[in-house]
């Protein structure tokens, strides 16, 4: 028996506003049709006779197709909302390389909605951000373990996330983890769910693979690409690495740990940490040995 592929419906010229040139290709004569073929016709001549051509490079469409789609909409909508094709869509975020102008000017023109609850779709979205998300928690104490259960998934999904190395996620989990994140990257582990040796094991497996903590990231840069925390000393100036020590310590004197915890966690001398904490809760700064042995240990913020 031979099956008959169904023929696709070609797009009728009602689909198109007048003034439209693909609604004069299918038909429609009247002036505003006209005037716009006229018009696109002589903007590709002015694109060829300049050297231009009408093609633009796909990443900028592909990319705010992925903002499209982490901001809720679904393929469908982008592709009504484009006039295209889901066959094109596809193409374009599959095969990249070129686009036609035209047809990047629909989809970029297509405004970025206000999220608002749970991903309406099943898009998949690049997947680095949720595993630097993961990174930085299990950098934290959280152990994947404790996250599979906050994050209501089956047991080993966290770990079998971060080690997979697939280029793309289902938008859902991303929003579960993204959310899951804010919670929990500040918020100490030990005293809510996770052993103080559990937690420090996993803080200490984390460093050893060389993953950042969460004072390394602004949010924006967990899914830029071209962005690398500096993790390692040697990476910072003696200021920013000192700028970021005492905003470690700061944040975690509001929980109310102990000097000897703080230092714990971080890695540093408590006696360090005592005397940042000291600068930060009296207003005083301490004078470094540089300054003279003759020195006080400390002077008024005014000095």
């Amino acid at each position: 028996m031979t099956t008959v592929a169904k023929r696709r419906q070609a797009i009728p010229a009602e689909a198109f506003d007048h003034g439209d040139a693909r609604r004069y290709r299918r038909g429609c004569t009247c002036r505003p049709c006209t005037d716009g073929a006229t018009a696109e016709a002589r903007r590709w001549k002015y694109l060829r006779d300049t050297g231009r051509g009408g093609m633009k490079p796909a990443s900028k469409v592909i990319a705010h197709i992925w903002r499209l789609r982490a901001a809720g909409m679904t393929d469908l909508e982008i592709r009504t909302q484009a006039s295209i094709s889901p066959p094109h869509l596809y193409q374009i975020i599959r095969e990249g390389g070129e686009v036609l102008h035209t047809t990047a000017a629909r989809i970029l023109g297509i405004k970025i909605p206000v999220a608002s609850g749970p991903s309406r779709n099943g898009a998949q979205v690049p997947i680095l951000g949720t595993v630097r998300r993961l990174q930085t928690l299990n950098a934290e104490g959280w152990p994947c373990k404790e996250l599979d259960r906050r994050l209501n998934t089956g047991t080993g999904y966290t770990a079998y996330l971060l080690r997979v190395g697939s280029p793309t996620v289902r938008l859902s989990t991303a929003d579960n983890i993204r959310h899951h994140y804010g919670e929990l990257a500040h918020t100490p582990p030990e005293g809510h769910g996770v052993a103080p040796v559990n937690a420090k094991q996993t803080r200490a497996r984390a460093a050893a693979k060389g993953w950042a903590r969460a004072a390394y990231w602004d949010d924006d840069d967990f899914d830029n690409p071209d962005f690398t925390p500096a993790v390692s000393d040697d990476q910072l100036g003696m200021h920013q690495l000192g700028a970021l020590r005492r905003a470690e310590i700061a944040h975690l004197i509001t929980f109310n740990l102990s000097h000897a915890d703080i230092a714990a966690r971080l890695g540093m001398a408590e006696n360090y940490v005592r005397d940042i904490a000291r600068e930060i809760t009296t207003g005083q700064r301490r004078i470094r040995a540089s300054e003279g042995p003759a020195a006080k240990p400390y002077l008024g913020a005014a000095a």
